[in-house]
Order: structure tokens, then sequence, then C-alpha cells
């Protein structure tokens, strides 16, 4: 299977980002294509990749459990010119972030967006219906038009992972209070699951994922991720 990957920003550049996005997106998402951008602007380099199932790579979605080595490839290349690694994800891509790094993923720090904090049912609405799409044969199908690829037999929730054995590597969790698809209690759930070092940063005004990227957003990644790989014993 191949992945479809780019990359933005200086090739020297001591820090980079491996970058996960969420459950139907794609690094095409012109949110995406801004964030990646800005943040290489101010001199850290960031890669991209569509997960599998997703935009122009192979094979098809397992809604986070085998997308572990989706981000563990990206973050591979991006290791090969870069000495400082932190994964960043959204939604479903900062899940897999999580599970990356307590798997003993090879990154200095952590970024979650909008993740949920468990792989049970989801608890809002919006979310509810991706669940229902992605386990029955027609909404596979509908899904299918829009770009995603979801496997028959994918699993539809994912193992658990003890948060806590990501330390000492940093995290930040962040999440909007205006998220219409992940309460904000999973950012605190997350946030407790973890040990020290971490950060929980709430943004008043950020809905989901992606939909919350702008350029105020980018300069606040780029200070999470310095202060965290600063903080990074590895």
């Amino acid at each position: 299977m191949e992945l479809s990957a780019l990359h933005y920003g200086p090739p020297e550049a001591e820090i980079a980002i491996a970058f996960g996005h969420g459950f139907t997106g794609s690094q095409r998402n012109p949110k995406i294509i801004d964030l990646a951008s800005r943040v290489a602007a101010a001199g850290i380099a960031f890669y991209t990749a569509d997960f599998r199932g997703h935009g122009a790579s192979g094979g098809v979605s397992t809604l986070g459990e085998r997308e572990v080595d989706d981000i563990d490839a990206l973050v591979a290349v991006a290791r090969r010119g870069h000495r400082r690694i932190a994964s960043v994800g959204a939604s479903m891509g900062g899940f897999i972030a999580l599970r990356h790094a307590a798997l003993g993923g090879d990154v200095d720090a952590v970024i979650a967006i909008s993740s949920p904090a468990t792989a049970g049912r989801p608890k809002l609405v919006r979310a509810r219906l991706l669940e229902r799409m992605a386990s029955s044969e027609r909404g596979r199908w509908l899904l299918q038009q829009y770009g995603t690829r979801v496997g028959v037999v994918a699993p539809i929730t994912m193992l658990p992972v003890d948060l806590a054995s990501i330390a000492p590597v940093p995290v930040a969790i962040v999440h909007g209070r205006r998220d219409r698809y992940v309460p904000l209690v999973d950012a605190h759930d997350l946030y407790d699951q973890l040990a020290e070092p971490r950060r929980l940063v709430v943004l008043a005004n950020f809905g989901h994922g992606e939909a919350g990227f702008d350029a105020p957003f980018a300069a606040q990644v780029v200070e999470l991720v310095t202060d965290l790989v600063a903080r990074s014993p590895r």
C-alpha cells in the first residue's frame, strides 16, 4: 500500500511536524495547506499524508486502528532530515498520534487536537452519524462517493492504550469549546490520563479539528511545538 505525502518548509529545519488529518479528511484540505504553509514560514518543516483509505493514498480506512503505521511511516520520513519530530493530529488524527506515541513511536512531542478520549460509542450526534455510516454497507458506499474508503471488516473501535506510557514525551491536548463532534470533557479525560510533561489548551472560539485552523491557531501550533520539544528529554 502506498501513502500520498507532501512536505513544506526548510529541509534543514531542526524541528519537523508529522501531521495526521481527521476521518473523511485529506492533506489537500485548504485549511491544512494554510496551516502547513504558515508553520513552515516560521521555520518548522511540515509533513502531511493522506491516511489509508483517504485522498490519494491506497488501502481502506480502519478508523484509526492500523493508521498508526501510517503516521509512523511519515515520522520515519521526517526523521531522515530533522533532529526533532512532533506528531500533530486533528480528530481521528489526534487519537492516532496519541496511540502512536503510547506504542513507542519515535517522536519528541505530541499535539492532539479535538481528539476523542475513548474508542467507544461517540457521545455527540454528529459523531454518531459518522459511526453509523462507517458500520453499514450503504454508509460506506456513501462515504466512498466523497473520497473515503472504509473496509467492510474494519473495526469501529480502537484498542485502549495506556496514555500514561507516553511519558516522558511531552503532550499537548488542544480542544475547542464549540466542538460539535467531541465534547470538551474528552480533552480533560485525556489530560488526566497523561503523565507530565503535559499541557491542556482550551480555545473558546474553536470548533472541531481542521475547521478551526486559521492564522492565530498556526501561531499557537508554532508556540506549542517549540515549547514541547524544548521540554523533551529525548
